[in-house]
């Protein structure tokens, strides 16, 4: 199950940052933070600018000190912030210089634009995907979230009415998206979940869509409209790489708004690079997007990151590319190698967010049993949850009796870039030499699932 999209595809390019570039020659101080921690944390700044994401990561001091610069799009642009696993909002403009003070989960403001900052702060907690995301174990239940959505949209609409001209019309606007948007995610959960059928007001709702409309990017209801359209829709072509080339000229033609275009371009592109093309087809579909590429360079660097990310990059044989930090229930941290070397390791990489791997876990909990005081074989489960305390209630629940650990965000990002780990849930089989013995294992609900480890222990 691949990690939902958050904002501007954020979390889908995070462990592949672009470089944060300006036409301007002036950088700005634009931001000054201070978060309450005990030691240095990670901050990434993240922004979006006619279609082309903006990434920009710095370490804070160990008193939780930062500042951000740099050069704003004209009349400034909400920005989020990646504070650890935590995410926040702000509005910066240049020549101004915002104050961000985050203390637990919750953020202030002072200095420049406050209303607007606070705005935007609560508009990302409004509309932050995993708030509507419910754990595997937990009943779907519409009408709570829809009160829970319509009660955030109320919210910002009280707070409409501070913001200054001109951010206050693009906050309604994008208030009204993003809620479209997200209400369209719970109907379409509703089914997955309780098989009730939505299609005549997703419809409906995307049926409002302008496709020109900056909104429509932001909130990703673009998706759906293209989802929805005769473009997508008509086509009758059956081989990937000219159909993804074929969608791409479309909306090249169909579209006048440049970003929108880029945004489009870039999910199709990713869903392309997830079948695995060969290197004589991606020539051909390269050749063949030229004239929308040629207008769109960042759109050709995110090609070839995701080109590069869906690669292979691990094997049976090989060592783990990276040697992760990775935390108890209790808090203690320790590197991944400290927990294998000493025999054969199963190792479940899953989330409290994603029902498949949910699923797996009465699956694991047999396995484990049945090797339950086998010496010779150890279980171990890495969280690739940012909401901690999901997963310790998750933890709390289930009791399981093999070792659990969540991975700490940074080093958890670049473990699963450098293993090439686009989805989960995933599972390893690693030797007591610290190599892989099975780089894409079998899931604990495979009827073979124990002859396979068996086998592994007897090597």
């Amino acid at each position: 199950m691949l990690k939902p999209n958050s904002r501007i595809l954020v979390m889908a390019i995070l462990s592949m940052i672009l470089p944060l570039a300006s036409t301007a020659q002036t950088d700005y101080l634009l931001l000054k933070g201070q978060i309450e921690t005990e030691k240095p944390v990670e901050v990434t700044v993240i922004y979006d600018s006619v279609g082309d994401t903006y990434v920009k990561s710095l370490k804070t001091s160990a008193d939780g000190r930062f500042e951000y610069s740099g050069n704003m799009p004209d009349n400034g642009t909400d920005v989020l912030i990646y504070a650890g696993s935590d995410i926040y909002g702000a509005f910066l403009q240049n020549g101004k210089t915002a104050e961000i003070f985050i203390k637990g989960k919750n953020a202030s403001f002072a200095g420049d634009n406050m209303a607007e900052n606070e705005f935007f702060n609560a508009y990302e907690q409004a509309f932050n995907p995993m708030k509507y995301k419910p754990s595997g174990d937990q009943a779907f239940v519409l009408k709570e979230y829809k009160k829970n959505l319509d009660n955030s949209r109320e919210d910002l609409i009280s707070r409409l009415p501070r913001l200054k001209s001109g951010v206050r019309e693009r906050g309604e606007r994008m208030t009204k998206s993003y809620y479209d948007k997200t209400l369209c995610q719970l109907l379409g959960m509703d089914q997955s979940y309780n098989g009730n059928v939505h299609d005549s007001e997703i419809d409906s709702i995307v049926a409002t869509v302008d496709p020109n409309a900056d909104e429509s990017r932001l909130s990703g209801i673009i998706n759906y409209w293209y989802n929805k359209s005769d473009l997508h829709k008509n086509s009758n072509v059956v081989d990937i790489t000219e159909y993804i080339a074929q969608q791409y000229a479309g909306i090249d033609s169909l579209l006048t708004n440049e970003g929108n275009k880029k945004n489009l371009w870039k999910t199709l592109g990713g869903m392309y690079y997830m079948y695995q093309p060969s290197d004589e087809d991606v020539a051909k579909f390269l050749n063949a997007v030229e004239p929308q590429l040629v207008k769109a360079p960042k759109v050709r660097e995110y090609l070839a990151e995701v080109r590069d990310a869906y690669k292979p990059k691990i094997k049976d044989g090989d060592k783990l590319a990276t040697d992760p930090i990775v935390i108890s229930s209790d808090g203690k941290e320790c590197r991944l190698s400290d927990l294998i070397g000493k025999n054969v390791v199963y190792i479940d990489i899953w989330a409290t967010w994603c029902m498949p791997c949910c699923k797996e876990i009465p699956f694991m909990e047999k396995v484990a049993s049945h090797y339950k005081g086998n010496d010779k074989i150890s279980f171990l489960s890495l969280s690739r949850d940012e909401n901690t305390e999901a997963w310790q209630r998750k933890l709390a629940k289930d009791k399981p009796e093999w070792a659990q650990y969540i991975f700490e965000k940074s080093s958890g990002d670049e473990f699963m870039n450098a293993m090439g780990i686009n989805g989960i849930p995933r599972f390893l089989i690693v030797g007591k030499d610290g190599r892989l013995i099975a780089a894409d294992a079998a899931r604990p609900s495979d009827e073979n699932i124990i002859e396979i480890l068996d086998k592994a222990i007897d090597m």
